[in-house]
């Protein structure tokens, strides 16, 4: 099976004429997401010259703010796009940054649930940024797996609550174990369940309905379960999908798009961002798009393209950030009318 170019503006018209319908499915939805939570810490500066010290720039600072990352991210996002009803399942660390992070999100009308492990900080990604360039990323975590008394209160509180659609946000931070994910897998029968995997967890992941990894990860989780020599996209697609016994496989590409692979579908959606200033947290914002059209059974191509629209929204802003409806509608009407 070859990989289909798919009519996007033929999709793109088809949505904008069941905007507001999309929209007002989405905010009906329950959504739960599970995973490694993070706090992205972001240092403003200018540089004008090099350190006597060492040859790197001096940044000196002018703002400093906080915003939600890894899975804390993607519930945001969903919350954001959908207006839907939002439970954060995670754990971080006894310490300020968690409280910080905790409350970011709640602001966000996320409800969360954290459990607070004495073991490890808060995951912690530090970004200096000089005129607008990244100079630097510190990285404060410890990524042992979570015990499993604490796995446990996780999965009792999974279970006090039915949800439409399940998200697993794996950042490979010790949150997913054979424990947690075995658990949730009860729950395929009656709720879709979507992960962004991590290569070297993939084998958690057997059994669930979709998988969204980048072209750089698919390769690897392909000969993860599979061997041999690189493939074509399409079979490195099909191999995952039939290893993991899984529905749909959602392959990104950055700028230049996503492919989606089914037992029977094959497609390409370009990417359609025009400027891309920061691609941070375009992974999340994808997987919320998809896990809110997979909510409300969207067709496939529609879904691929407002993941793509809304992924396109997102790297025009700096950092980690959840694009809007108001902002996804007029990015909408903006691609439509363009000539």
């Amino acid at each position: 099976m070859e990989i289909q170019e798919i009519d996007t503006q033929k999709i793109l018209a088809e949505i904008e004429k069941e905007v507001e319908k999309i929209f007002s499915e989405f905010s009906k939805l329950n959504v739960a997401v599970l995973g490694d939570s993070m706090l992205d810490s972001y240092l403003i500066g200018d540089t004008t010259r090099i350190s006597p010290e060492a040859p790197v720039p001096v940044v000196q600072i002018s703002k400093s703010y906080f915003k939600p990352g890894g899975a804390a991210n993607t519930a945001v996002n969903i919350k954001k796009i959908g207006g839907c009803k939002v439970k954060l399942f995670s754990v971080v660390g006894e310490d300020k940054e968690g409280d910080i992070l905790e409350d970011l999100i709640k602001k966000e009308g996320v409800e969360v649930y954290f459990i607070r492990d004495s073991s490890r900080p808060t995951t912690q990604k530090t970004r200096v940024i000089a005129r607008g360039q990244h100079i630097v990323r510190i990285d404060t975590e410890k990524t042992h797996n979570i015990e499993n008394a604490l796995a446990e209160k996780i999965m009792s509180e999974l279970k006090k609550e039915e949800f439409d659609v399940i998200v697993l946000s794996d950042y490979a931070k010790g949150f997913f174990s054979e424990k947690i994910t075995d658990a949730i897998k009860e729950k395929r029968n009656s709720t879709k369940i979507l992960c962004d995997p991590k290569p070297q967890n993939i084998k958690l992941f057997e059994g669930v309905y979709m998988i969204l990894p980048n072209i750089k990860e698919a390769y690897e989780i392909k000969k993860i379960l599979a061997g041999g020599r690189e493939e074509n996209l399409y079979e490195t697609a099909r191999k995952i999908r039939e290893n993991l016994k899984i529905k749909k496989v959602v392959i990104t590409q950055g700028e230049e798009g996503l492919s989606f692979f089914s037992e029977n579908k094959a497609f390409h959606i370009i990417a359609f961002a025009k400027d891309v200033y920061d691609v941070t947290g375009a992974g999340d914002t994808t997987t919320a798009a998809f896990a809110l059209c997979e909510g409300i059974g969207l067709e496939d191509e529609k879904s691929a393209a407002f993941a793509s629209l809304c992924a396109s929204c997102k790297v025009s802003h700096l950092g980690t950030y959840s694009p809007t409806k108001t902002e996804i509608v007029k990015t909408l009407k903006n691609l439509i009318n363009f000539k």
